[in-house]
């Protein structure tokens, strides 16, 4: 029901399930706790300085319960496979 929902809100906005949506739009959630560089003793990592095959791994083991997190699986559930690729590309390029 609540996709049904979703769906009719959508098509009422314009938006296309089904469009590609910018990486660097995307990476916004990321770069809101993720900085370019860790603060000492800080407990969300930087991210600079990884590859994109780290990061969508990292990624991929957050949405499938495979790393333990209280946040990061939450957000990583929310994006496809192909979105969260997308995203590791952008974030290993900055």
């Amino acid at each position: 029901m609540p996709r049904l929902l979703l769906a009719l809100l959508c098509l009422g906005c314009g938006f296309r399930a089904d469009a590609e949506v910018d990486p660097a739009l995307l990476a916004l959630n990321c770069l809101s706790c993720h900085r370019e560089a860790s603060a000492p003793a800080a407990d969300v990592p930087a991210l600079a300085g990884l590859s994109a095959s780290q990061i969508r791994q990292d990624l991929l083991d957050f949405k499938y319960l495979r790393k333990p997190a209280t946040l990061m699986s939450r957000i990583a559930k929310g994006f496809s496979d192909e979105e969260l690729r997308a995203v590791a590309d952008y974030l290993a390029q900055r």
